[in-house]
Formats: structure tokens, C-alpha cells, sequence
């Protein structure tokens, strides 16, 4: 079954669809509407044109850090800021990156959680050279977005933070588009989408076509991202064939059958499963953000924790006393300190939304 975005007047995926339950704080589970409000009260207005300005990383050794942006950042038009155990880079088209220091910090090397930073297509090839003199191992990947089929260079900072370089026209913008690893897209879309105003305009891994590319991936035709595709293991690898009745059955059966398994722990005799990863593209123009089904389970902070690091740093034209007043009519867990509101989704990846007055 081939499918497309909603936009285009055709059906998004079962996962995408609007309308649908949602659980709050008591767990008592209730269906909301586009906005948020209780079905048969009027709704509650979300904040409005949500932009996404950046993110706030962890890393272990700030000067090396930014040692290391500030070849990314070179001949652009922005500034350095230093704090306390912070430093922070603010672009001229009002997009930022906020470096906190952390003995052990807290980054995702080998996910898909990444920033695309844009870079002069004239400097790409130079740059990654660049990194890559100084001991940075670059890798060239694509993604699945419409423009991001061609291979980029990807390279991880002296914390182990991942950043794409983006191949661009465009000097003005900093941030092309960040990524983050779910694993309940429904829950989460709820935040980014209803709730932060985002616009779903494209989505992997739920089609036929997906299903064919990643066979060419499998048959290393294909430089894909590794967040963007799965070996699975084929289920016949979990079998043994009773040799009475010729009926497959799990490998917990193998000793009483007097059989090996298939394949030792941590092998495979048959051919893996090559498939597509699901991924979820929402739209703030100009910016993008990914929502990537998680490839493996991580370790989530306290689940009474609400504003931690790595976070995405959006901005609102609406009042904060507005946006509290969305919020709190919702179950997504939230809390203000003066002009942000500090938010975390179902999946313990955090967002802060900068709202004005």
C-alpha cells in the first residue's frame, strides 16, 4: 500500500492520525481535539507560530568545543557568548546553540539524534577535510527526506554530539533541521504537531517503495544513514525443527528435542531482514524536525525531571501566561520558569518554548 501526506487530500498511517486518545496525568485515558480542549467544551487556543531556533547540547570540554563550532561556524555572522560553565553561539538570523558543560555529559553517539547545520556548498568538501586533518572521523550519509537524498558529511564533536553539514545557498539561516529518536509517535506528535504548531509534510518507512529500498540498502547499493534502516533477524532464526513432526518451534525446545538452536547466541545462519526505519518529518519553516523510531532503549531521566539537556529551544509569540494555560490543560508535563516553558515528551526528550512578555 502506497501512501502519502495528509496535505496531499491522501491518508497518513495509522500512528499519524489526528483525534486520538490521549493519557493524562490521573492515567484515566480521554480524546482530545485538535487543540487540546475536552471534546464538547470550546477548545483551548496552542501557541501560535512556534518557530524552532535550536538546541541546548551537553559536552565535557567547553573550549574544545568550541574549537571545534567554531570551524563549522566560520564566516558567518554571528557571536560567542561564555557563561558559567556554558557558551552559547547566536547566529544573525536569530537561531542559536547553547554548550553546557558536563563532566559525564549526556549525548547519543551511536543514534540519530543529530543537528544539520547549514553550510556554503562552495566550503562543504574543504571543511570536512578540515575535520577530518584534525582527527574527526567524517562519514557521508543520506537521509530519507526529500533534501536529504543526496550524501552528506556527518561528524561527531569532542563530546560525541552528532552534527550533518548541510550543503546550502543560504548564508542567512544557521539550523537547517534537528533529529530525535521515539518511540511512541503519537504521544510525541502530539506535542510537536497539535500542540507546538508543527506540519507533518513527509514520512518514511510505512510504504511499499520504502520496503524496496531497503533491500538495495541491505545489498550495499544504498548509503543510508544507519538510523535509517534495520537488520532484523529473520524469525526462523528463533526456531528448531522437531524431528518427529517437522514442526518448527521455539529454541527453548532445543534441549527437550535434543537439537541445537539454528544459529549460536548472537548469530544468524539465514539472511537478515533488511527494513525501513519509520521516521516522521515535521515542518517549521524554516526549519525541520525529525522524529526517528528508536533503535535501541535508552536510559530516560527521572520521570519527575522537566527541563534537562539535550533540549530543542523553540519560540512563541504568545504570552507565557497564555501557553500555561494551554499546557495545563493537557497531559504533557511542563513548567515555567519566567519567560520559558520547559517541556518533555512521552519519550523523555526534552524542549523548551521561549514565549514573549
Amino acid at each position: 500500500m502506497t501512501l502519502s501526506v495528509e496535505e496531499e487530500g491522501q491518508q497518513l498511517p495509522p500512528p499519524l492520525r489526528r483525534g486520538r486518545v490521549v493519557r493524562s496525568a490521573d492515567s484515566e485515558p480521554r480524546s482530545r481535539g485538535a487543540f487540546g480542549g475536552e471534546r464538547g467544551q470550546d477548545p483551548v487556543e496552542p501557541p501560535t507560530s512556534a518557530q524552532l531556533l535550536g538546541a541546548v547540547l551537553e559536552v565535557a570540554d567547553l573550549d574544545a568545543s568550541r574549537h571545534f563550532y567554531e570551524r563549522v561556524f566560520r564566516g558567518r555572522d554571528g557571536e560567542w557568548h561564555t557563561g558559567r560553565g556554558r557558551l552559547t553561539y547566536e547566529s544573525g538570523g536569530g537561531q542559536s546553540l547553547e554548550l553546557v558543560q558536563h563532566g559525564r555529559p549526556r549525548t547519543f553517539p551511536d543514534s540519530g539524534y543529530h543537528q544539520g547545520y547549514r553550510v556554503h556548498r562552495d566550503r562543504v568538501l574543504d571543511l570536512a577535510t578540515e575535520l577530518s586533518d584534525a582527527g574527526h572521523q567524517v562519514e557521508w550519509w543520506r537521509e530519507d527526506h526529500p533534501a536529504e537524498r543526496s550524501p552528506a558529511a556527518y561528524v561527531h564533536d569532542p563530546s560525541g554530539n552528532l552534527l550533518q553539514l548541510v550543503a546550502s545557498d543560504d548564508d542567512g539561516l544557521l539550523l537547517d533541521h534537528v533529529a530525535i529518536e521515539v518511540h511512541m509517535f503519537d504521544y510525541c506528535e502530539y506535542l510537536y504537531v497539535t500542540a507546538m504548531g508543527g506540519r507533518v509534510d513527509f514520512y518514511y518507512g510505512w510504504r511499499t517503495d520504502d520496503l524496496a529500498e531497503a533491500k538495495l540498502w541491505a545489498d550495499g547499493d544504498d548509503p543510508c544513514a544507519p538510523w535509517t534502516r534495520k537488520d532484523n533477524a529473520h524469525y526462523r532464526d528463533f526456531l528448531v525443527e522437531d524431528p518427529k513432526s517437522g514442526e518448527l518451534r521455539p529454541t527453548r525446545f532445543s534441549a527437550q528435542l535434543g537439537l541445537q538452536p539454528a544459529s549460536p547466541p548472537g548469530e544468524t545462519t539465514r539472511r537478515r531482514v533488511p527494513r525501513p526505519n519509520g521516521q516522521v518529518f515535521i515542518s517549521y519553516e524554516p526549519v525541520r524536525l525529525g522524529l526517528i523510531a528508536a533503535t535501541k532503549v535508552r536510559q530516560e531521566p527521572p520521570e519527575e525531571q522537566v527541563k534537562g539537556t539535550p533540549r530543542l529551544v523553540f519560540r512563541t509569540t504568545q504570552t507565557a501566561e497564555a501557553a500555561v494555560g494551554y499546557f495545563g490543560a493537557t497531559p504533557i508535563p511542563h513548567s515555567r520558569e519566567g519567560r520559558s516553558l520547559f517541556l518533555r515528551d512521552a519519550d523523555g526528550n526534552f524542549a523548551e518554548l521561549i514565549c514573549e512578555g
